[in-house]
């Protein structure tokens, strides 16, 4: 039997995020060797938990880690990372592969390509074996990085409901390579940053690209067509939109040709994206005939590394006299001290915009604790199904009307578990608002009657432009 290791490091860096991404933040997400990898991930959703369900191989767990997206990762925790890496790989023995479970957009400090980091020192310790990497749709991949990958596979869905499926497909290339298949890779970068908004892939023009994409694997000698619209929120020249062709290696010119395609199509493709502010958002919020209307907080976009404590739209409904509606925010501050307080009490307190004063000011509330709780679910949705998940301690608080979901730590809305476990109903509600910009259509997509995204201020915004760079995006 072959003996293939599973490993990875995940983690989308927003550099222009205040808040570092320490160990501590891996040993609250996932931080494992050995036997644990295969208990956390077999039978789940997750990448990993794809790749543990094909079979041709012995499967040999060796590290992960994963953090919430946040700032750049601390020069100490990505070191703690890359030596459990190290010492898992010196312990498993003979190997003939290995599968890798990436994002894309890591970086540190001192570091700004931690997947090349990464991938240059599994292949120091285990030379040219083949090496298949699973990638998010929101990478940023070097040409350096790529071209050290025998194969590239990247989620085809944003929001990402594909990951399990990504992760088989990651394996079934391994068994292919096992087997003698000879496969290499090539990348096209076009020096674009692109909103979030303009990335579903169920919408125009992604789904064309991506119909595309899958056409072209059907020619002579391609056997995968990655496309990475890209994180625009990081300070980086590898940002922009990637296209990775993975091919037969007496097929390079055709794979160039692809890429090529691709990419001048993505070029010419016209990719503003406006919203309304957060005034006018509210206001047809309130005036629309259909409940409950989504309104999306994208600049305070959890999943894109904000702090989640935005109080614009708060503020907003609670001005227009809103009701019956529900908002998540994160504060460590308000949330221990509703627990202190307890069920039943009032509650007077200054909530939120307390990390960095982009999203928004802290807002004074009073407010009744009716709810509490340690924070944890297990989801059932699409984004890594049977997990477990926790928000740490959690207070839901009635103030004005609105029901205010206050959480510990700042947990991005890609599940519905994250408000029904604290005993709110959001198809009860008359407005959410979802700290994200598309991925949280996994959670409120089926019950949301209509959907307002919001250019509201901070470190996601809906113009990618608007952020100061110190970088100018490179162009392969």
């Amino acid at each position: 039997m072959k003996r293939v290791a599973i490993g990875g490091i995940w983690h989308e860096t927003n550099t222009f995020s205040a808040r570092p991404t320490a160990l501590e933040h891996f040993e609250e997400f996932e931080l494992l060797e050995g036997t644990p990898v295969l208990h956390r991930h077999t039978g789940t959703g997750s990448v990993i938990g794809g790749m543990l369900e094909v079979g041709g191989f012995e499967a040999v767990p060796l590290s992960t880690a994963g953090a919430w997206p946040a700032g750049r990762v601390t020069t100490g925790a990505l070191a703690e990372v890359l030596s459990r890496l190290e010492k898992a790989l010196g312990r498993t023995g003979r190997l003939d592969g290995i599968l890798l479970n990436l994002h894309g957009a890591m970086v540190a400090q001192g570091e700004d390509d931690c997947e090349l980091a990464m991938i240059e020192l599994v292949r120091k310790l285990v030379g040219n074996l083949p090496v298949v990497a699973v990638f998010d749709l929101h990478g940023n991949p070097s040409a350096e990085m790529t071209a050290q990958c025998d194969a590239v596979v990247v989620y085809d869905t944003y929001p990402h409901v594909d990951m399990r499926e990504r992760g088989r497909e990651g394996a079934e290339i391994m068994v292919e390579l096992l087997e003698g298949a000879r496969y290499r890779t090539l990348i096209r970068k076009v020096p674009v940053l692109i909103s979030p908004l303009a990335q579903g892939t169920d919408l125009e023009p992604m789904r064309t690209f991506e119909a595309r994409a899958r056409d072209l694997e059907r020619e002579p000698g391609i056997r995968r067509v990655a496309l990475f619209p890209g994180f625009p929120y990081s300070d980086v020249t590898r940002a922009g939109f990637s296209v990775v062709v993975t091919h037969h290696e007496d097929y390079e010119q055709p794979a160039r040709s692809v890429a090529a395609e691709l990419a001048e199509a993505v070029e010419r493709h016209d990719w503003t994206v406006h919203r309304p502010d957060p005034r006018s958002a509210v206001r047809a919020a309130l005036e629309s005939k259909v409940r409950p209307v989504v309104l999306a907080d994208v600049a305070d976009n959890i999943g894109g590394g904000s702090p989640g404590d935005g109080t614009v739209l708060l503020e907003e409904l609670l001005a227009q006299g809103a009701k019956d509606a529900v908002v998540t925010i994160a504060d460590s501050e308000v949330s221990r001290l509703a627990k202190d307080l307890g069920e039943g009490a009032v509650l007077e307190a200054v909530v939120g915009g307390k990390t960095d004063g982009l999203h928004g000011h802290p807002l004074p509330i009073r407010g009744t604790v009716v709810r509490l709780s340690d924070g944890r679910y297990r989801t059932g949705g699409t984004w890594m199904t049977g997990q477990d998940f926790s928000m740490g301690t959690t207070a839901v608080l009635e103030v004005d009307g609105v029901t205010l979901v206050v959480m510990e730590r700042p947990t991005p809305p890609f599940h519905v578990e994250q408000l029904t476990s604290m005993g709110v109903d959001p198809a009860a509600a008359s407005i959410i608002v979802a700290k994200g910009a598309l991925a949280w259509r996994s959670a409120y997509g089926d019950v949301a009657a209509r959907v307002i995204e919001v250019d509201t201020p901070g470190i996601c915004p809906v113009d990618p432009h608007l952020l100061k760079r110190s970088t100018v995006p490179a162009r392969v």
